[in-house]
């Protein structure tokens, strides 16, 4: 039987919230989204009682508080209900049908479902809070329960095994951990071979003691000490260099490990992420052999872990990806590491973001997608940037002059962009013009903008994010072009042409002035040769012109034209000795900083502040 959905109504930091899952599900999303909160909801409900409970699962502290004048006892009900259901006739076994029987509700396509509902609520007569459990049928409607059987088989057929974000190996590893007990608890001797093992312990711990004659006469001090209390007045001190009873030995058992270079440490002497992949194991260890011991072959468990990437080293993460995926059961995991998304299957996300104080959820639905725009969002995002599926906001940019100098930027106007939390994507080389990154975006709902050189390419990005506007949105809450050409354009026409001069040796400036006019002098030739051959042969005429366009665009001034033309070879001469694009823009901010955030180009300026608004909700 696998959870396939949840809906949760009034609890915790959520009012309301409708969650699909998958066999895998990674909820990412920044800090009290309410992550913990789902799968705190999953365990209340399968670890339930029966009926109606005063001073139950639920508490004050449980209830949705809508505002500062809220109390808990007149807060809106608790509602979390699970939703168990078929993919495909005959999935579930007839012993799973026959038993959870008439639970169960069958569809028009012939595929069983379960719907169990937890509610919480104040009893303002008993002056208490009340935890009720139900099944509901398909129109939401609560079932009449003869008794508790078909609740205690729930917690049967889908068992949960969680593991929490705080997890001490030594606590863990320890004789009441969580996980560990059990497995001593299972070690049992029969009582001939107990008696001998416990010989031959005394005959050791005998051994150690005696090889240090200083520790008969401590013994015999000690002993003293039964003249102020009562002790057996025969053998009242022993000495115990290891335990002598098997039961006492047991409780001690501990996990040793092997350095690289043959050192045997405990658990306890490693590092942190040593230790949290051990007790990782050890929770995979466990769900094993508890259901091959204490559940029927046909239960279906929720393995549900929170941040299991904690104290990992980045490659350690990543291979966490298909370790879960190789886990037996529905697989539930919160994380906030980038390096274990760009492991899993995309569809397997689901981001969860506050919107106007509501909780929302984000997925990538593969129907919805092509096989190439999965591709395209795998290569351009998820495996090598993984990160950027927790920022708020995305900036899509052409090129990889504004991937450089945008972050720079909107650190000169103020907005640290971790603080901000948005992330620049150069769309370039992304197929459609970066549309895939866009539906992505809006899948996840990660907000985003899009920047867009003042070209005639430029307006063909533009005019795409004109198609993946919301309901009432307009192009300019989403797109904006350049006013010029390209970023380092739009830098020079607004006052910073001087500083890209001072870049450019006087020997190449000279270079690129002669070679301009060269330019459109042969533009000229080119074009007078062009209006002699008009009429008589109108094939040569267009190859004519093509070789005209070739060099010049139509211009009605040669002036202008050269302008343009000598303005775009010394930005590129510029760049080229700043050392490249990413050190042009190191130093072209550090100019920016010099003369204030307000020598910024207006357009860019509105753009960086349309981000900052996006990525504030």
């Amino acid at each position: 039987m696998k959870l396939t959905d949840i809906k949760i109504e009034n609890f915790r930091g959520i009012r309301s919230l409708h969650l699909p899952l998958g066999g895998l599900t990674v909820l990412i999303g920044e800090n009290n989204t309410g992550k913990s909160t789902v799968l705190e909801a999953i365990r209340l409900v399968l670890t339930r009682g029966f009926g109606v409970r005063r001073g139950g699962q639920f508490t004050e502290y449980d209830f949705h508080l809508k505002d500062s004048a809220a109390t808990p006892q007149t807060a809106n009900s608790i509602s979390i209900t699970l939703h168990f259901a078929e993919e495909q006739q005959d999935e579930w076994p007839e012993e799973v049908i026959q038993q959870m029987e008439p639970d169960s509700q069958l569809d028009v396509n012939g595929l069983y479902h379960i719907w169990l509902r937890g509610e919480g609520a104040y009893n303002q007569g008993a002056g208490s809070f009340e935890t009720k459990w139900a099944f509901l049928n398909n129109s939401g409607v609560e079932l009449n329960l003869k008794n508790a059987t078909p609740l205690n088989l729930i917690s049967r057929f889908v068992p949960l095994f969680f593991l929490s974000a705080l997890r001490d190996a030594s606590q863990e590893f320890g004789q009441r951990g969580q996980f560990w007990s059990g497995f001593l608890k299972s070690i049992q001797l029969p009582d001939e071979q107990r008696e001998k093992i416990e010989e031959m312990l005394r005959e050791v711990n005998t051994s150690v003691i005696g090889a240090n004659a200083g520790l008969t006469e401590v013994t015999k001090k000690i002993a003293d000490a039964g003249r102020l209390v009562p002790l057996d007045s025969a053998d009242p001190v022993a000495l115990e260099a290891i335990p002598t009873r098997v039961f006492d030995m047991v409780g001690k058992i501990q996990v040793h490990l092997k350095s690289a270079y043959g050192a045997k440490l405990p658990l306890h002497r490693h590092g942190e992420g040593t230790q949290s992949l051990a007790v990782l194991m050890l929770f995979q260890a466990f769900t094993a052999t508890n259901l091959a011991e204490a559940y029927a072959p046909e239960s279906t468990p929720i393995l549900a872990l929170e941040e299991p990437e904690a104290h990992l080293h980045p490659s350690a993460i990543r291979s966490l990806g298909s370790f879960l995926e190789k886990m037996t059961g529905q697989i539930l995991v919160t994380s906030h590491s980038g390096d274990l998304v760009s492991r899993v299957p995309v569809t397997a996300l689901r981001r969860l973001y506050k919107r106007n104080g509501e909780t929302k959820v984000g997925q990538v639905k593969s129907d919805v997608f092509s096989d190439r725009e999965l591709q395209t969002i795998d290569y351009s995002i998820r495996l090598a940037r993984g990160h950027y599926l927790f920022s708020r906001c995305w900036l899509l940019v052409e090129g990889e002059s504004d991937f450089h100098l945008m972050p720079l930027l909107f650190e000169l106007m103020g907005h640290s962009q971790d603080q901000v939390s948005f992330s620049v994507l150069e769309i370039s080389q992304v197929i459609d013009k970066g549309e895939p990154l866009i539906k992505f975006a809006k899948a996840l709902g990660i907000q985003w903008f899009l920047m867009a050189d003042g070209d005639h390419a430029g307006n063909d990005y533009v005019n795409r994010a004109n198609n993946h506007l919301g309901t009432g949105e307009s192009l300019a809450d989403r797109a904006r072009a350049l006013a010029h050409t390209d970023i380092e354009h739009e830098f020079w026409h607004n006052g910073y042409s001087d500083f890209m001069l001072s870049i450019v040796d006087p020997q190449t400036l000279n270079q690129i002035t002669t070679q301009t006019a060269n330019s459109v002098n042969k533009a000229k030739t080119l074009i007078e040769k062009a209006v002699k051959l008009v009429g008589y042969n109108d094939d040569a005429v267009q190859t004519l012109v093509g070789d005209v366009m070739a060099i010049i665009p139509p211009q009605t001034n040669n002036q202008a034209y050269s302008d343009v033309e000598k303005t775009k070879a010394l930005i590129k001469s510029a760049i080229k000795q700043a050392g490249g694009k990413p050190a042009f823009a190191q130093a072209l901010a550090t100019e920016v900083r010099q003369r204030g955030a307000n020598s910024i180009p207006q357009t860019i300026r509105d753009i960086i502040a349309r981000v900052v608004q996006l990525a504030g909700g």
